[in-house]
Parts: structure tokens; C-alpha cells; sequence
């Protein structure tokens, strides 16, 4: 309007450009996002109160993508070139607070690509969901005693077994094994710890056997520490919630399954 109202030659040629540069930045955001595929590779696994990590393949086709920003809803997008005929491989992740599934959601694949003065989007849903194991119990009792006898699930346990020593009670110890003499003769609180021929063998994790003031929260996080516990110290066990029973047994598989049954444990 000012060039045509004082005839500016100038004027037409700068508004006729910067609207032809706005439109071929718009072509060229939107050419940036045409035709780009990305593939859900995977989920990971984290402990509640972490981070979910969840793997995504970017496949640009023939042609070279710039300023490729991948998020999840939740979570800081990642930006990323995409050489042509590539596939980029990206790790985006999610709040993990809780125990349980986590699914991936909505991702947002978007591109302000080349000048900022457009922003491209598209939405994106995966059915693909991570497990969040139950936090492990911070300062949590030792392992119980191992099973006793050639069966696993023999009734016999090693409570009875050898004393080795007394250890400062701590919440949730079963009263059965409170040092009532040491209490008695105003010594304090402690527990008895047993080891000996019946104290060896798989630790049996059971529900059951837990003091039953402990929440079941609360004995899902116990039984976790216990089950990282039990593969420090390279033992075997077995675990037995509502629901599940794993027999005993020991290595990566068998944490995984362990914790898993934890994090889907539904009452």
C-alpha cells in the first residue's frame, strides 16, 4: 500500500520478494516432513520414580532431512538431520512415577526447517508400552534365610537354624525374631540372624511371609530390593505373590520375570 500511494519501484520489488520468500519457506517446511517414516523399535525398563526410554527409527527416504524435532507429549523433543537414503536411530523418553505399563503415547515428528517462520507437525500414536518396576525399598532388612531341604517349597526354614548374631531391629522385622532378653534388659532393640545346613539354598521371597502392617506397595518395594539383593549376591530364588508364583531359580531372565510379576501385580 505504501508503494502504490508514493509509487515506489523499490518497494514493490522488497514486498514481492519477502512474500515469495514466504511462501517458498512454507513449501520447503512442508517438503522437509512429506513423506518421512518413523518405525517404534522397542521399549526399555526403569524403576518408578525414573525414566522410560523408549527407541524410534527416523527413515528419511532419498531425500536429506533438517531439524527433525521428535517428542514424546511429556518429554523435551530431540532434533535431529536425517542424511538421504539414512535411518536415524533415537531414544526419546517419558516420567516413569508410578509401577505398572507405560505406554509411548502420542509423539509429535515437526520441523521449522529452513527459516523458522512456519512449523510443520504431525501426531503419531505407537502401541508400544515399557514395564515400570515397583522403587526398590531404601534400607530394607537382609534377605530371609534360605529354603531348607532338597524341595524348594519345603515347609521347613532355617528360623531355627544356628545363631549368628544380632543386628539393630528395623521396621518391619517379624516380631518372632525380636531379641526379647536384649529388650528386657533395656539393651535396645534387636534382631536374631541365623545362618547354618538349613539356612542355605533359594531365598523364598514370599508375600505371605511379610509383616502384614506393610502396605501392598509398600511389600511390592521390599520384594523388589530383595529380588536386587538376592542377584548381588548371586543366590537363587523364588517368589510368590497373589497371583504368580516363580520357582527358583537365577540370572537376568529371572530378575526381569520377578520384577515384572511386581510391576503388574493388581489387587
Amino acid at each position: 500500500l505504501a508503494s502504490l500511494n508514493y509509487g515506489l519501484s523499490l518497494g514493490f520489488v522488497v514486498t514481492f520478494a519477502l512474500t515469495g520468500l514466504v511462501a517458498a519457506a512454507l513449501l520447503h517446511t512442508f517438503r522437509n516432513l512429506a513423506g518421512i517414516e518413523v518405525k517404534p523399535l522397542g521399549a526399555g525398563e526403569t524403576f518408578a520414580g525414573g525414566r522410560l526410554a523408549f527407541a524410534l527409527a527416523l527413515d528419511g527416504g532419498i531425500v536429506a532431512r533438517e531439524a527433525i524435532d521428535l517428542g514424546a507429549s511429556d518429554g523435551e523433543s530431540i532434533r535431529v538431520d536425517v542424511p538421504a537414503g539414512a535411518v536415524r536411530t533415537l531414544s526419546i523418553e517419558r516420567d516413569a512415577p508410578t509401577r505398572g505399563r507405560l505406554a509411548l503415547g502420542r509423539v509429535t515428528l515437526s520441523s521449522d526447517f529452513p527459516l523458522g517462520l512456519w512449523r510443520g507437525w504431525a501426531y503419531i500414536h505407537f502401541p508400544l508400552a515399557g514395564v515400570v518396576f515397583p522403587a526398590p525399598e531404601i534400607g530394607a532388612p537382609p534377605l530371609p534365610a534360605g529354603m531348607s531341604g532338597p524341595d524348594a517349597y519345603a515347609a521347613g526354614r532355617s528360623d531355627d537354624a544356628d545363631l549368628a548374631g544380632l543386628r539393630e531391629f528395623q521396621h518391619g522385622d517379624p516380631l518372632s525374631r525380636v531379641a526379647w532378653k536384649a529388650v528386657a534388659r533395656g539393651a535396645g532393640w534387636y534382631s536374631k540372624q541365623f545362618e547354618g545346613s538349613g539356612g542355605g539354598g533359594p531365598v523364598a521371597l514370599d508375600w505371605s511371609a511379610l509383616p502384614s502392617t506393610l502396605s501392598a506397595e509398600a511389600r511390592l518395594s521390599r520384594l523388589a530390593a530383595w529380588v536386587l539383593a538376592a542377584e548381588h549376591a548371586a543366590r537363587a530364588f523364588a517368589l510368590s505373590i497373589p497371583g504368580t508364583a516363580l520357582p527358583p531359580s537365577q540370572g537376568r531372565d529371572h530378575r526381569r520375570a520377578a520384577l515384572t510379576a511386581l510391576a503388574l501385580y493388581e489387587r
